[in-house]
């Protein structure tokens, strides 16, 4: 048995099954919210990329930055650091010396 189309030609019995089909899944409230949730994925994901790429840039601005300071310079805010933030600044020494010992053990 075969069905017209469109254009008058002459067409096999399946193939404005599967197109309704297709309609028919489309319209399901399963299949929206799939495509919704893929959408939101997509521009989440670009959001993340944009905040990558400028931390990359920060970053790369700050060891520049940093590779032009002397010692005394990296010294002075070290200190300035651990005097506004006196746990992490006891945190970061404990570690440290942590793995220097170790280093230096052997």
């Amino acid at each position: 048995m075969a069905k017209s189309n469109e254009n008058g030609g002459k067409a096999t019995a399946g193939t404005g099954t599967f197109e309704g089909l297709g309609k028919k899944l489309d319209e399901r409230p399963e299949i929206q919210a799939a495509e919704e949730a893929v959408l939101r994925a997509k521009q989440e994901l670009e959001q993340a990329q944009r905040f990558c790429r400028e931390l990359r840039e920060q970053a790369g601005d700050k060891i520049k930055q940093f590779g032009q300071q002397d010692v005394g310079d990296v010294i002075e805010c070290t200190l300035s650091f651990v005097r506004k933030h006196p746990g992490p600044g006891v945190l970061c020494a404990a570690f440290l010396g942590y793995f220097l010992g170790r280093l230096f053990r052997r």
